[in-house]
């Protein structure tokens, strides 16, 4: 007989976010049985939206509230939560095991990171009274769970400076790696593609840390014969209007080719993955990094700079100092070819197999044995 998991969150967001995703593939893979001995007694969550008190008075009150009285009247053998930030929902005295997903630490423990751009502030390094006070019930949370599941061993490492005596495992994001396979599934070239170009790839917001600055630079150091048959193809909402405006004001600027493809379907995306010469993700902070996961799933090369965790999911022959220009040049350089469609890669097929569903389940299961 399965053991029967009750599923917590916070607000119920969408796919279309990368924790909502996280937590909506958990539910889905329970409720298909794809984690040996484990089932999903029922998922707990409340709507988004309202003005900031009633988002307050939910956030403190009336959700823990609920999550408690729930937790009571249930049969369900453990109680997880999807998120970190969702933490103060742990019941006080919960009468079930409690594991949490964490996705980093960046709020708990904030920092900056120098750059040659300046330094850029990864988490809550200013947080205002009322945050301060949301963290503080955030930390305890995590402090009362049983088990921290922690999604990548950078974070693990931090969680176990922090709570030395706790229960941690590490369970990296999984993916349908078949799903994505280029031999199996081709999908037809992007409209915008140019195969007598070098087509680079892009995937996330222009917040600081994903350094679309720095990757215009590296661009505009390139070969200006080079240079010159090169396009950046930016997919991802646009954090506001602004950003959008000044990074494609500075692309002009350089001389540079950048292409503003925006929000795309899953699909959608996979083409691009399928048919550019590689995905470049210069990022100087991430709980994981599921974009270059994808794009080697997909047979698509990736540069990705050597910090955590992301540097955990590519080859090391990939991993590129996050402050080297040339370095970044070099390897650009040397993605030139004549091809008209580029062959997938086999490191990345190899690759991306290390973190299908079925890797993920098994290291979930033997996570949740521990309870």
């Amino acid at each position: 007989m399965s053991r029967q998991v009750l599923v917590v969150r916070g607000g119920a967001l969408s796919r279309s976010t990368g924790l909502g995703r996280a937590h909506h593939d958990l539910v889905d893979r329970l409720g298909q049985d794809l984690v040996a001995g484990y089932s999903v007694a029922n998922v707990i969550e409340h709507e988004l939206g309202g003005n900031p008190l009633t988002r307050w008075r939910r956030r403190r009150k009336h959700h823990p509230s609920r999550v408690d009285a729930v937790v009571k009247e249930n049969s369900a053998d453990i109680l997880h939560i999807t998120d970190q930030e969702q933490a103060h929902l742990v019941p006080m005295d919960c009468k079930i095991p409690v594991s949490i997903t964490v996705h980093d630490l960046f709020h708990l423990e904030p920092r900056k990171i120098s750059t040659k751009q300046g330094k850029i502030s990864i988490g809550d390094n200013r947080p205002g009274l009322l945050r301060r006070q949301d963290l503080k019930h955030i930390r305890r949370g995590l402090e009362r769970a049983d088990l921290l599941i922690c999604i990548s061993e950078a974070t693990a490492e931090e969680a176990r400076k922090l709570w030395p005596k706790k229960s941690i495992a590490v369970v990296p994001h999984g993916i349908d790696v078949e799903g994505y396979d280029p031999i199996a599934y081709p999908l037809p070239k992007p409209e915008t593609l140019d195969h007598t170009q070098i087509n680079l790839l892009c995937v996330g917001s222009e917040e600081p840390r994903k350094r679309m600055e720095f990757l215009i630079e590296v661009l505009d150091a390139l070969p200006s014969e080079i240079k010159a048959r090169t396009v950046l193809h930016k997919v991802g909402s646009e954090s506001s209007p602004k950003s959008k405006e000044k990074l494609l004001k500075l692309a002009t600027e350089r001389g540079v080719n950048l292409h503003w493809v925006g929000r795309l379907s899953d699909i959608d995306l996979c083409g691009y993955y399928q048919h550019c010469n590689a995905l470049l993700f210069p990022s100087v902070a991430e709980g994981f990094g599921l974009p270059p996961l994808e794009s080697m799933a997909s047979g698509c090369p990736v540069l990705v700079a050597d910090l955590p965790a992301h540097n955990e999911v590519s080859p090391i022959e990939w991993l590129l100092p996050h402050e080297d220009i040339d370095a970044w040049v070099k390897a650009i350089a040397s993605l030139g070819t004549k091809q008209k469609r580029r062959m997938p890669s086999k490191m990345a097929l190899k690759r991306a197999h290390q973190f299908s569903i079925e890797a993920w389940s098994e290291s979930l299961k033997n996570a949740w044995n521990q309870l």
